[in-house]
């Protein structure tokens, strides 16, 4: 078990004040912190200096919990403008930074928000807010559950004698102290930048910002979005670790070939809601080449691995193809000096306009392979800008309308079949952003 750290302020009521604890004395009782941190202002110096009053009474209260307190003193005897807000939220933000680079995994720090001035106590209420640092806000109630109104001499202060006299060293004491649950802005400003990374399908953004707040938040919104930018990748094994109790919910298509053909397209409707047009049309081609062989087998017949070469990259085999209907298809569309090389989709294309039957798949095979051949390559080889007015004017499409055929053929070959499949990342999307909400 780790080191418990306390930061109080000290404040007229500390130590004991009217026969109780003050706020300071009361969080060292309940809580026995191993390292207490006094901050001391010119009057509260001056009284540490006169009888040593709080340190004593730290002394007495060790002896009667029989515990250490590790007592350390941090002394403004020059300040006197006790009512400055902003002195304070400087000088209290680095002392706890200092605080925390001493601490250790496993170490925790308590805040007396109870005590000092009404500027100090306004300080922490806005360290906590913000919260920058790791610690727990302590709130301590006044023995009558009101304000301290009544007068009490100062002065003179007998150290000894309000120890003694303390009606909360009673063994049945009531605990007045309370962990506060402060608005946490800083959180919740992360919260809503994650929200809108992942309204713009930006999942990297989004988990970096989760990962500064991961204690904070819903640990299966945390897991959800290590799935979703590892899903963006295809980087199945990640998606396992993290969150295989959402696989229904992150992939609709259940057979695994399938699903890494939709999830590939899926990629390719993200990269046109992004705005990304250069990607879309650069990745392309491996969803392309699927689809077409998939209607190769399924409606044409033609099983294209059979009639390639063993090993990578897919070429055609001479002597497998040779007296095959798809051989002739092909000879006669290069005019009867087709090379027996690399395996292309305008190949396929030759094939599946000659052997299916399908028009709506043959027209929407021809437009694909003519946008391969129009802008693929000037977006592969240039420095070009590539927007979607650009993918219209080039191909006669745009990338909606490119991202629309590619759906069609999946349909016609049965990777997915239901249209709202194709809105799986808006609901991914849902579903994390309702697990970020507070209180969900």
């Amino acid at each position: 078990m780790g080191k418990l750290y306390l930061f109080s302020p000290v404040g007229n009521t500390d130590p004991i004040k009217y026969l109780y604890d003050g706020s300071m004395l009361h969080i060292c009782r309940v809580y026995k912190p191993d390292v207490v941190y006094l901050y001391l202002s010119k009057e509260m110096w001056e009284n540490h200096q006169k009888d040593n009053r709080y340190v004593r009474t730290l002394e007495f209260l060790g002896e009667k919990l029989g515990h250490s307190f590790e007592i350390r003193i941090i002394k403004r005897e020059e300040l006197v403008s006790v009512q400055r807000y902003d002195v304070f939220y400087k000088e209290f933000r680095q002392i706890i930074a200092d605080i925390e680079k001493e601490m250790k995994p496993g170490d925790k720090l308590l805040l007396n928000m109870a005590s000092g001035t009404p500027a100090m106590k306004s300080a922490l209420v806005v360290l906590a807010t913000l919260a920058e640092y790791r610690f727990t806000p302590i709130q301590v109630s006044t023995p009558k559950n009101k304000s301290n109104l009544e007068l009490e001499e100062r002065s003179d202060y007998d150290v000894v004698g309000n120890w003694e006299l303390d009606e909360d060293n009673a063994p049945d004491f009531k605990n007045r102290c309370e962990e506060v649950e402060c608005f946490n802005l800083i959180t919740l400003l992360k919260i809503d930048m994650i929200k809108k990374h992942i309204q713009a399908y930006d999942y990297h953004a989004a988990l970096e910002i989760a990962r500064e707040i991961q204690d904070q938040i819903d640990p299966d919104a945390y897991r959800l979005l290590v799935a979703a930018d590892a899903r963006v990748n295809l980087d199945w094994d990640t998606i396992e670790k993290a969150a295989k109790k959402f696989e229904k919910l992150l992939f609709p298509v259940e057979d695994m070939e399938k699903r890494t053909v939709f999830e590939y397209a899926l990629g390719l409707k993200l990269r046109i809601q992004r705005g990304e047009y250069a990607d879309f049309i650069r990745a392309i081609t491996p969803v392309v080449m699927d689809l077409l062989d998939g209607i190769c087998f399924q409606h044409c017949g033609f099983q294209v691995n059979k009639y390639c070469e063993d090993g990578k990259p897919r070429k055609w085999s001479k002597e497998k193809l040779r007296g095959t209907d798809a051989d002739k298809i092909l000879q006669s569309g290069y005019g009867g000096n087709f090379r027996y090389d690399v395996v292309y989709s305008t190949h396929l294309d030759k094939i599946i306009q000659k052997k299916c039957r399908d028009e709506e798949i043959k027209k929407g095979v021809k437009d694909l392979t003519s946008v391969e051949r129009q802008i693929r390559n000037l977006a592969a080889h240039e420095i070009v800008s590539i927007t979607d007015k650009k993918i219209k004017k080039e191909t006669g499409k745009s990338a909606g309308e490119i991202m629309r055929i590619i759906q069609m053929l999946c349909a016609k070959i049965q990777i997915n079949e239901n249209r709202e499949n194709w809105n799986s990342y808006d609901m991914m999307n849902r579903q994390i952003i309702k697990k970020l909400e507070p209180g969900r």
